[in-house]
């Protein structure tokens, strides 16, 4: 066996570890360097408890938008595929 091709493909194995290595301490790195769920701002969850009854809408509320009328909005009859004949 090639004692040279031998020593070049344990030195690509030895620097491609060495490279994802490095590539998971700077991932670590990154990772602990923020502050945990910080992604956004924060929700006051005490104020988002209001029950709202149906019917009112709250104050500064957008009205739904109404449902498009087009086409056939009726419900096709239920029909009867077994002839009694």
């Amino acid at each position: 066996m090639n004692k040279k091709a031998t020593f070049a493909k344990r030195q690509r194995e030895t620097d491609l570890k060495e490279a994802a290595k490095r590539k998971e301490e700077r991932r670590v790195e990154r990772r602990n360097s923020r502050p945990a769920g910080q992604k956004g701002p924060a929700i006051d969850w005490g104020a988002a408890t209001t029950v709202i009854p149906d019917g009112v809408a709250p104050e500064g509320a957008i009205p739904a938008a109404a449902e498009p009328t087009t086409g056939d909005t009726t419900t096709p009859a239920a029909t009867d595929d077994t002839d009694s004949e």
